[in-house]
């Protein structure tokens, strides 16, 4: 599974919290009342958490699944630590585990409507449809989701429907397939997949009209692609629509879709169809030359076949048509004289041949008769009940041309005409002329079963296989005792997937009298159409995780000695589920010593003993497992970057990074297209911190494939390449959110999380304003003070100035009067450090020009600076205030909450030129209010306030009393979350101390853009 890679950012919760989890996860819990989302700040459960999401982020799921449990101990009433913990587990590989966490806490717990489709997107993954369909589908008609949370459910619906009416068609229950694919089509109108695998169902069923209207239904209303188009084609050319069929071939032909391996069958399908049309014609001209016969026109008949005789001199078609209107009109020599000019320039068919036989027999011409019963008996193509009349034929001849034997009747019986007619009908390719011939003997003797085989025979050539089986019925009413009839029957009721009928009809039929050879014939099919039955019974408990019949009815199917592969894995599958997974070890392990596995069974095996902490045996049955060879190509190439993963996985907990990395290189050089090599190869760069190269990784994956996780991925890895980058991942990724399956499953809350980021990736240069006043301070100690103050920053991040990892440059400028007229200001450049990721602290660097009324300076300035919290601002009387002008975190209002309100900055700087140290720091503890409509946060708080200036001779200085203080969000627009920050503060201190400087009422306002 891949994972999503987040910039480990240890203050910004929120954004953890939004963005830590690949699974579809519930949305903010003010969607579904009563609800307890997470632990606030300072809440026990909280810091846990916060630990958990960083241990995620660096891949870690060891440590993160300590943490997360650890949380849901401390805050057991709170949905986010059961969404966190599901997450990590199903990351783990404990899928399972997963949904029995979520379902230990709905069952006990108010919970979200979301948490139930998380643990139905987590079900869909165990192939517990059953399940996962409930758990969407409550989701979905409860309206607590969003919209795209609905969407994203509805797509899950779509693919769990498809699913089963594929499993449905491939075990050939067609009316369940297509109920169950119309369902789907009703979630997706525009979706292909249903439309096509209806069709399909129809075709099997016979029904080719049916079929055929659905596709011009959909593809009348909608853009089909190339397979749509190849698909609707072949079903005309069955139909004989030979003119559509090549029109749809070559509109196939033309589609983008259609890979270079479909384009030979099609352009041969496109020939076949041309070839037919021609047929067709001829076909067409040929019924009017058998309407004749039926009429009993033969001179008519013989004159319109002569004329396609000489129109198409090398085909058989009119040759037949002839030689049956000269036969019909009893002129045998005549015909046989017409085969013989015909053989004379052409290779005959074994059906000319015998044809040639009977009208010889007819003239007498009985040596002549027999070479050719013979010579078409000594060919492989006959069908077995031609070769029993050509047989009785031959004998006949043989008995008649003995000495003084009596000669053979000129004409075959009526019974024995109609019959040669219908077997040549079908030789010819002639169904419907074989269906009225069979009708015509079945006339002539109703108890006989040739012309009933023969009708059937016919029928199923024409694809009428419920008409054909309905004849059976008929005539196994009048006559229960048929054995080849009733053989017949259990055939057509076993393509019919009527497994218990056709077991049934074999039985019976093996009561009677049977040739040797049909009845080894059905035996072998009574003993495979039981195997069916039990085998069908495993596979289908499987499906529905009954552990117990599944391990029951794989052990019935295992005592067939057919039984194959397929079964043995259900039991295995079955121990699997019930627990039992070393019982289930050892059968997968004589599974395979049996010899012949499939590269299925050694991939079982690996998950066995990848669940029993083998990981060495599981790698190794892994490779086994495609080294077989007989995997599909996707699923081949899904198989060697598990493999992959797995050699690197365990080259990196060596500590071995080299190898390691080695691995998923080669797996990316060799498969260059395959999309998620890339992104897992960009995930191992980024927990090496090798983020370049993750960043070229995840560019790769997208160049292959545009997916909305990986553009999340490399957007953090821009973080520490280029913001400029970054800010065009994450707009791409907002451009997708509601159509990509990877992004539309997520909370409302992460796509505002986005928005933020794409705020920060924009912010290359950020200018921060700063107005500050004191007011009802003795004039001893400066009496009311204004102080206003600004600063540009501009960050070395690859957008304007090459990146370098938490460096900016700085200009600014301060002013500051107090009531003793005592008047400071100079302007700033300089350089400015954050060394540390997702921590507050700076160092800096300036130089500074102070404006004075004697002699201007310029001195050197050293500061370094940390804040937490995201409200406290320095409000210090001296310059030392300079520094801590922007807001230290720039959380926003994700959600609407009571919150406390803890925040702190300190600020220190060292003049060189004057020798002189200069501290601030201030503090605000209290409650606050954060809304989210209105993005406004309103707190009340006591606030703190301390100074050290070297140069004074009372150097410390305190003050603490009540402050407000309030910040609102500005504007923004689709991408940002808001274009600047203006905040408030206002307080009173009572000062202490040895100087009361730090008194009176102190008032700041910023704003940040």
């Amino acid at each position: 599974m891949r994972r999503v890679f987040r910039r480990p950012c240890a203050t910004i919760l929120f954004l953890a919290l939004a963005l830590a989890s690949t699974t579809p996860i519930a949305a903010r819990a003010g969607d579904n009342d009563g609800v307890r989302e997470e632990p606030r700040p300072g809440q026990p459960g909280y810091q846990e958490l916060a630990l958990a999401f960083a241990r995620l982020a660096k891949g870690d799921y060891d440590g993160a699944l300590k943490y997360a449990q650890r949380a849901q101990s401390l805050a057991p009433n709170y949905e986010m630590p059961v969404r966190l913990l599901a997450d990590i587990l199903n990351k783990s590989g404990r899928t399972s585990e997963a949904v029995d966490v979520i379902s230990a806490f709905v069952a006990s717990h108010k919970h979200s409507m979301a948490l139930v489709a998380q643990r139905g997107h987590l079900r869909k993954r165990l192939m517990d449809v059953a399940g996962a369909e409930a758990d969407l589908r409550s989701a979905r008609d409860s309206g607590a989701l969003t919209q795209e949370q609905a969407a994203a459910v509805d797509v899950a619906l779509f693919d769990l429907a498809m699913d089963a009416a594929y499993k449905d068609v491939k075990e050939s229950r067609l009316n369940e397939a297509i109920e169950k694919a119309r369902a789907a089509h009703e979630l997706d109108k525009k979706a292909e997949a249903p439309v096509g695998l209806i069709a399909e169902a129809y075709s099997r069923q016979g029904r080719a009209q049916a079929a055929l209207d659905e596709l011009n239904r959909y593809i009348s209303q909608n853009k089909a692609s190339g397979r749509l188009l190849a698909q609707r084609g072949y079903l005309r050319r069955a139909m004989q629509d030979l003119k559509g069929a090549a029109a749809d071939f070559e509109a196939a032909l033309a589609a983008p879709d259609i890979e270079p391996s479909q384009t030979l069958p099609l352009r041969n399908a496109l020939a076949e169809a041309a070839k037919a049309e021609h047929d067709s014609i001829m076909q067409a001209e040929l019924a009017e030359v058998y309407a004749a016969i039926a009429k009993r026109d033969y001179a008519r008949a013989v004159k319109a076949a002569r004329d396609l005789r000489a129109k198409y001199p090398n085909a058989e078609a009119p040759l037949f048509a002839l030689m049956t209107a000269l036969t019909k009109s009893r002129q045998a020599k005549a015909a046989v004289k017409e085969a013989d000019a015909f053989i004379k320039d052409n290779k005959p068919s074994s059906t000319l041949l015998a044809q040639r036989g009977y009208s010889r027999r007819a003239t007498g011409d009985l040596s002549g008769a027999i070479a050719d019963f013979k010579a078409v008996l000594a060919q492989p193509d006959i069908e077995p009940a031609q070769v029993k009349r050509l047989k009785l034929a031959l004998a006949e001849a043989e008995r008649a041309n003995e000495p003084g034997a009596s000669p053979v009747g000129a004409q075959a019986t009526p019974l024995q005409q109609a019959l040669n007619s219908g077997y040549d009908a079908l030789k010819v390719g002639r169904p419907d002329e074989a269906v009225r011939a069979a009708r015509e003997a079945h006339s002539l003797d109703p108890k006989a079963e040739e012309p009933v085989l023969l009708l059937l025979t016919a029928l199923l050539r024409q694809g009428c296989k419920a008409e054909a089986l309905a004849e059976a019925n008929r005539y196994l009413a009048s006559f229960p005792q048929s054995p080849r009839v009733l053989a017949q029957r259990g055939f057509m009721r076993r393509q019919a997937k009527d497994v218990s009928g056709a077991v049934a009809d074999f039985e019976q039929a093996l009561k009677y009298d049977l040739p040797a050879d049909q009845k080894l014939n059905v035996t072998r099919a009574l003993d495979e159409a039981r195997y069916t039955l039990v085998a069908e019974k495993a596979f289908k408990a499987l499906a529905a995780r009954d552990w117990v019949s599944a391990l029951r009815y794989g052990r019935a199917a295992e005592a067939f000695p057919r039984a194959d592969e397929a079964v043995f894995r259900v039991t295995i599958a079955a121990l699997a589920g019930l627990g039992h997974t070393e019982e289930a070890l050892r059968a997968s392990n004589a599974l395979i010593a049996r010899g012949k596995a499939t590269g299925q069974a050694y991939a079982q095996r690996a998950y066995l003993r990848k669940t029993l902490g083998d990981a060495a045996g599981a790698l190794a049955d892994f490779v086994k497992a495609l080294d077989r060879g007989d995997l599909p190509s996707a699923q081949r190439v899904a198989v060697e970057l598990e493999i992959a993963t797995a050699r690197s996985s365990a080259f990196e907990k060596q500590g071995d990074v080299t190898r390691a990395r080695a691995e998923l290189v080669n797996f990316t050089h060799t498969h260059p297209d395959y999309a998620a090599g890339w992104s897992t190869l960009g995930q191992f760069f980024a927990r090496q911190k090798e983020y370049a190269d993750a960043l070229e990784a995840f560019e790769n994956s997208l160049a292959v494939e545009r997916s909305g996780e990986v553009l999340l991925n490399a957007g953090y890895a821009s973080v520490y390449v280029d913001r400029a980058k970054e800010s065009q991942f994450f707009r791409e990724a907002l451009d997708r959110w509601s159509s990509d399956p990877s992004l539309s499953t997520r909370p409302a809350r992460d796509r505002e999380v986005i928005r933020t980021q794409v705020v920060e990736s924009d912010a290359s240069v950020r200018t921060n304003v700063v107005f500050n006043g004191i007011a009802d301070r003795p004039k001893r100690w400066g009496g009311h003070q204004i102080q206003p103050s600004f600063e540009t920053t501009i960050r070395f991040d690859g957008r304007f100035l090459p990146y370098i990892f938490g460096l900016e440059g700085l200009i600014g400028g301060f002013w500051s009067q107090d009531q003793t007229r005592f008047t400071e200001s100079y302007s700033r450049l300089g350089l400015r450090l954050r060394p540390f990721d997702g921590v507050n602290f700076s160092v800096s660097a300036e130089w500074q020009h102070h404006f004075t009324r004697n002699a201007p300076f310029n001195q050197l300035a050293l500061s370094w600076g940390y804040g937490y919290g995201g409200f406290a601002y320095s409000s210090a009387t001296s310059a030392g205030a300079a520094g801590a002008i922007e807001p230290t975190d720039m959380s926003y209002p994700h959600e609407t909450t009571w919150q406390p309100l803890t925040s702190f900055a300190t600020y220190g700087t060292y003049r060189a030129g004057e020798r002189r140290y200069l501290q601030n720091a201030v503090g605000l503890l209290g409650y606050s209010y954060w809304d989210a409509d209105s993005r406004v946060v309103l707190g009340a708080a006591a606030m703190g306030m301390a100074t050290y200036d070297s140069a004074d001779t009372r150097r410390f200085a305190f003050g603490v009393g009540p402050a407000l203080v309030a910040r609102t969000w500005l504007g923004g627009d689709f991408y940002r979350a808001y274009d600047g920050i203006l905040t408030a503060q206002i307080g009173y201190l009572f000062p202490f101390g040895e100087s009361r400087r730090q008194g009176g009422l102190n008032a700041t306002i910023g704003v940040s853009f």
